[in-house]
């Protein structure tokens, strides 16, 4: 027989009670400490719930405020305006063809830039706002006041309505003449802007013909007046990747014994065309008759030479 002590197997009951005491206990501080951490997770899930929710919110509402800042492609609002200035010059309401055309080359570039995913910041916008204003301020034909009082608005809703668009393209462009620096390098800024200007124009009248073709009647902008065209003549002394120097007087034994700065000097002048739609056979030393509408611009370092478009290419005399 065992000598277990009795008493212990009696106080074993006691012994049992407590244990299982100590045990719920147990289990209960720890299903109050889990429901705690529980509650605590729940709270900080819906904390982080609701911070994404205000984040999406945010983004989506500036992306909207962003969206409703863009101005349209081929804004009239820029049409009646300039209807008010020719109007106070011709005494009629009527547009000048020159003043749709410029209207053109804007929207084109604009829409040009636009289709490039092309975005100007907030402070460039600003930028373009305050020249603008201060353009508009200080014209007398009409002035800041007339238009206002034509319009019947508030400074605040001139510059929202009409000026804000405005600066916005202008920017916009602005940015589109410095992405263009890497697609023409080593090519003057004013055959480069000149290249820009005909893909943007290009580009508008393939996506917005039909929008052209109504304004056009709507404003009864007369066609195109056949007019003589300019003609510059001379020689062949430079052929870059977009563009070609002629230069007048040049003689053929000239060539090769100077320079090209030497022979611009010589002879008082140079004229850099874009090199577009030219025969394939062009070479240096060619003599050439050149057509073209309009001058780009000039180099203020170099005083003879000048920029022009171009029209046609024929050439006189190949260089043998």
């Amino acid at each position: 027989m065992s000598k277990v002590d009795i008493r212990v197997v009696r106080d074993l009951t006691e012994s049992k009670k407590r244990v299982m005491t100590n045990v719920v206990q147990h289990i209960e501080q720890r299903n109050e400490k889990q429901a705690s951490k529980s509650w605590q997770y729940g709270v900080l899930t819906m904390i982080l719930s609701i911070c994404l929710g205000l984040f999406i919110f945010n983004q989506y509402k500036d992306y909207q405020q962003q969206a409703s800042i863009i101005p349209p492609v081929l804004d009239e609002k820029i049409l009646e305006l300039q209807l008010q200035k020719d109007s106070y010059m011709n005494g009629k309401e009527r547009l000048y063809r020159a003043s749709f055309d410029n209207f053109l080359y804007l929207e084109s570039n604009f829409a040009y830039a636009k289709s490039k995913k092309i975005v100007p910041s907030q402070e460039q916008v600003h930028q373009e706002l305050e020249l603008i204003m201060n353009e508009f301020n200080y014209d007398t034909m009409p002035t800041m006041d007339e238009r206002l009082q034509k319009l019947q608005i508030s400074v605040e809703e001139f510059i929202a309505i009409y000026a804000k668009p405005i600066a916005y393209k202008m920017a916009t462009v602005n940015l589109l003449m410095e992405v263009s620096n890497t697609d023409y390098k080593d090519t003057s800024d004013q055959v480069r802007g000149w290249l820009v200007e005909q893909e943007a124009m290009d580009f508008l009248k393939q996506h917005y013909d039909k929008d052209i073709t109504i304004l056009r009647e709507k404003y009864k902008i007369p066609k195109k007046e056949s007019q003589m065209t300019p003609v510059r003549s001379g020689r062949v002394l430079a052929i870059k990747e977009n563009e070609f120097l002629v230069v007048s007087g040049v003689i053929k034994n000239d060539i090769g014994q100077l320079s090209v700065d030497e022979l611009v000097q010589k002879h008082k002048n140079g004229t850099w065309f874009p090199l577009v739609d030219v025969p394939k056979t062009l070479t240096i030393g060619d003599k050439v008759e050149v057509e073209y509408s309009q001058a780009l611009g000039n180099d203020g370092s170099k005083s003879f030479i000048d920029y022009k478009d171009i029209l046609g290419i024929k050439i006189v005399e190949e260089y043998q």
